[in-house]
């Protein structure tokens, strides 16, 4: 059968497992019906008899009158719910069991589980939130770090919608007066100058520009940015990434080709996560297990946001060099010198017009 969004749902808004508190929810037009089934007040008033925002302590008890946990039960009428629907949460005792049972009950009753999400699409779906905010539920949920915990906070407010909102009544603006002094060039009414509309126009175009602009960042903050250690063989590249991530997370030695697969380690730079990949170094080889190490390292500098590009300066360039450096056209390239400890044999300057 078809899920429907006039199904009273329930789910479990806590994490699965032994912990103090597991909160059950139900929202839906019957939530407040089947909480009455399965919840006994201390006080023995019923729970459609309870105000708004209220709470209630009591035990759940099943069909055949024995205690299942004592929990205490918050109401929240609609529409001043986060679903604007009758929304009834459940505190039980965390655990498997009792939080499990307390589900059973509700779905015996007449709810059904919620698919994953379903509070916050019904919420959306329901005007509650736009989709903006609903996006940023996850996000302030999933977030690493404080820096991506604001720009989450900042969605939730709404902020984000509010800007669109705002640009799309600006934009409507300009196309109503655009088309009014096309329609009516003949009638002796006044209209806003062509200039003026460009005018407009040109700021709206920044605006938007600043807010795509504003998210790609908010992205990176949230999702990480990918930075690659590119070169030939033997450059240093899996010790660079040992300093950053100070510890010995790759293989290092003399023998060059020892990375033969890429190595990742996150690390955290003011708040924003850095995702550091070591490649294999990048050269003509026969060896069938290096070939596939090279193009795994050709694909990774595809999709790095930032490349790190050693060199060796106690070796001639090599065509190699050159090779490697453009495969980076068009990415944002970090040049690190290495082994500067030794005997320098390259003009530094050169690289750049490589």
């Amino acid at each position: 059968m078809k899920n429907s969004l006039d199904d009273t749902i329930v789910a479990q808004s806590t994490k699965p497992g032994e912990s103090a508190i597991g909160i059950i929810r139900i929202s839906g037009k019957n939530s407040i019906k089947i909480a009455d089934k399965i919840f006994k007040a201390k006080n023995n008033k019923t729970v459609k008899s309870m105000p708004t925002y209220t709470i209630a302590y009591g035990i759940i008890e099943d069909e055949n009158g024995e205690i299942i946990d004592q929990v205490i039960l918050t109401l929240m009428r609609s529409p001043k719910s986060y679903t604007t629907e009758d929304v009834v949460e459940i505190n039980c005792h965390g655990g498997l069991l009792a939080t499990k049972k307390v589900m059973e009950l509700a779905v015996e009753n007449g709810a059904r589980i919620a698919e994953p999400g379903e509070f916050t699409k019904r919420a959306y779906l329901n005007g509650r939130i736009d989709l903006s905010q609903a996006e940023a539920v996850i996000e302030l949920i999933t977030a690493k770090t404080e820096q991506s915990l604001k720009i989450a906070a900042k969605n939730i407010k709404g902020e984000t919608g509010q800007k669109i909102k705002n640009l799309k009544k600006s934009l409507l603006d300009v196309i109503v007066e655009l088309e009014a002094s096309i329609d009516f060039i003949e009638e002796d009414l006044e209209i806003t100058p062509y200039e003026k509309l460009k005018e407009k126009t040109m700021i709206l175009s920044k605006e938007i520009k600043q807010l795509l602009e504003d998210e790609k960042k908010g992205e990176l903050v949230k999702n990480g940015i990918k930075v690659s250690i590119a070169g030939k063989p033997n450059v240093g590249k899996s010790s660079l990434l040992n300093a950053l991530a100070k510890k010995e997370k790759a293989i290092v030695t003399h023998i060059p080709g020892t990375t033969r697969d890429a190595i990742e380690e996150i690390i955290y730079v003011e708040g924003i996560p850095v995702i550091l990949t070591d490649t294999a170094g990048i050269r003509e080889t026969k060896n069938i297990i290096e070939q596939i190490g090279v193009k795994k390292s050709i694909e990774h500098i595809e999709e790095s946001d930032i490349i790190i590009m050693m060199i060796d300066c106690s070796r001639k360039l090599e065509k190699s060099d050159e090779n490697i450096l453009n495969k980076l056209n068009g990415k944002k390239i970090v040049l690190c010198i290495n082994k500067i400890d030794l005997e320098n044999v390259i003009d530094v300057k050169k690289l750049y017009k490589i």
